[in-house]
């Protein structure tokens, strides 16, 4: 469960420049750069799964398939979750660099990341699922 919540939390990962910058983007806020990274895209989850799988197998976690797929299936959730927003995801890349979703949530990245009670949520549940899973 834990590597499913840290995964699920791993594609935010890119938000850094757009909380560096501390203002909201200059034009559409759907333009912001989050989620436009490669930790937003599905590929990505399929390509590191067995490598993951491999590392924990070596280190010697007997569960290390269990945590291998949990973590890229939080990431995937978390990716096709958010391709309901206004914005959708590029959810075929590296095949297409176009945006694919249901645009049925009407908020966008920036007014997400500016409500302060779902950003503690979110990384309040992220530190408890890492903790959860190293100690």
């Amino acid at each position: 469960m834990a590597a499913l919540l840290i995964g699920s939390g791993f594609p935010n990962f890119d938000v850094f420049p757009t909380l560096l910058r501390k203002e909201a983007p200059p034009q559409n806020p759907t333009d912001e750069t989050h989620a436009a990274t490669v930790l937003h895209t599905v590929f990505l989850y399929v390509i590191i799964l067995p490598f993951m799988y491999l590392g924990l197998n070596a280190i010697g976690w007997d569960n290390a398939w269990a945590i291998a797929l949990s973590f890229c299936v939080g990431g995937v959730i978390h990716v096709l979750t958010e391709s309901f927003d206004l914005k959708g995801r590029r959810l075929l890349w590296p095949i297409s660099n176009k945006f694919y979703g249901a645009k049925i949530l009407p908020y966008d990245f920036w007014t997400y990341l500016t409500d302060k009670k779902v950003l503690a949520l979110e990384g309040g549940l992220f530190i408890a699922a890492f903790l959860l899973l190293v100690f």
